[in-house]
């Protein structure tokens, strides 16, 4: 730009100063907007927001980062992609009544064209409608929160989902009307108003049953209905008293020492013992064998040079029953036991035909 030059040595006066500082001024603000002559009118265009205030909200007008399949942004909103014979869709998608649609994920084109889930499913799947995780509903049955349910008699959901009867009340067709059963029915009985009884799946359950998917069974003990319908138990759990439980009680009751785990008796990392054995420290011990520390029961020690036999602490050097090692009787023979051996009379066992009578032998004796 050349540099402005003065002819005149005379001095600016104010009014001639003015219009320069207002030129100053505008071109010092920029990016003003210009008139239909393309004069800049020295007015800010805001119609472009500033940089680094890309986020959108429903109501900005401007799409978020990525459409849903099938949609692209128009006019700043997120809609359906036109097609026709002259305009193809995307690969993978398909052209359903002017719009591209996604098959597999589009509930109103779930799996076809036009092929919509409606009421029977909230979502499409691999070209499936789906409620609430599971399949799509029957055609009398509607897709609610917790998944299909027969509108015109689900208490829970009379008349459409999440419409519930009052406890004193049932659903029919769709309405909810004074139960003529007393007691009401329990959840999953209906009430026969012929007969005011409630049924299960037409028939009719004990008193302490449940009645799940219409059928009669004991909440208290199934592992698939625990304490009520579908309350399924672990593979390692068992169904007591109506809860699913680890801590399943054993039947018959363990033996001393032994602990009952998953309903099975364990001797230590064992299994349990049987016949005359006891679990003693975690091991299946004999008590009736001759284990002097475990004599007649776990623990029970022998004192001194004491045997044990057949689970009885005795002193083999005087007890006539066992002489000198277990099992060992004297017999007629002898009357007493001295020092590991049998005796007559504090003195040899007697030998032949004989036996020990009054502290003698009697009868042919050698």
């Amino acid at each position: 730009m050349g540099r402005l030059t003065m002819k005149s040595r005379l001095p600016l006066s104010p009014w001639r100063i003015a219009p320069l500082l207002l030129l100053v001024a505008a071109c010092a603000t920029g990016g003003g907007a210009a008139d239909a002559g393309g004069r800049d009118t020295g007015t800010r265009d805001t119609s472009v927001g500033d940089a680094g205030t890309d986020s959108a909200s429903p109501d900005s007008g401007v799409c978020p980062a990525s459409c849903p399949a099938g949609q692209t942004c128009l006019d700043g909103m997120c809609r359906a992609v036109p097609c026709g014979p002259d305009r193809a869709c995307e690969f993978g998608l398909s052209c359903c009544d002017g719009s591209c649609a996604s098959l597999p994920t589009d509930p109103g084109n779930c799996g076809a064209c036009g092929r919509a889930c409606g009421s029977r499913g909230t979502a499409c799947e691999a070209g499936q409608c789906r409620c609430a995780g599971g399949p799509a509903c029957a055609p009398d049955e509607e897709c609610c929160d917790a998944g299909c349910a027969d509108v015109m008699n689900d208490a829970a959901n009379c008349g459409g989902c999440g419409t519930a009867c009052a406890s004193d009340e049932v659903c029919e067709a769709g309405a909810c009307t004074p139960s003529p059963c007393t007691p009401v029915c329990a959840t999953g009985f209906t009430c026969d108003a012929a007969t005011t009884t409630c049924k299960c799946g037409g028939g009719t359950c004990a008193s302490s049953a449940a009645c799940c998917d219409d059928a009669c069974v004991d909440a208290t003990s199934d592992r698939n209905n625990c304490g009520g319908c579908g309350v399924i138990c672990a593979p390692a759990e068992q169904c007591i008293a109506g809860s699913c439980t680890t801590d399943i009680p054993c039947d018959p009751v363990c033996g001393a020492g032994e602990t009952c785990v998953s309903g099975v008796c364990k001797c230590g990392s064992g299994t349990a013992c049987v016949g005359s054995q006891q679990c003693c420290s975690g091991t299946c011990t004999d008590v009736r064998g001759s284990d002097v520390g475990n004599c007649g029961a776990c623990g029970r020690v022998c004192s001194g040079s004491d045997s044990c036999c057949t689970g009885a602490c005795v002193n083999t050097t005087r007890d006539t029953n066992n002489c000198g090692s277990c099992g060992n009787s004297c017999g007629g023979s002898a009357d007493g036991c001295t020092d590991s051996a049998c005796s007559c009379g504090g003195g040899p066992e007697c030998v032949g035909l004989c036996t020990c009578g009054f502290g003698s032998c009697i009868g042919i004796c050698l």
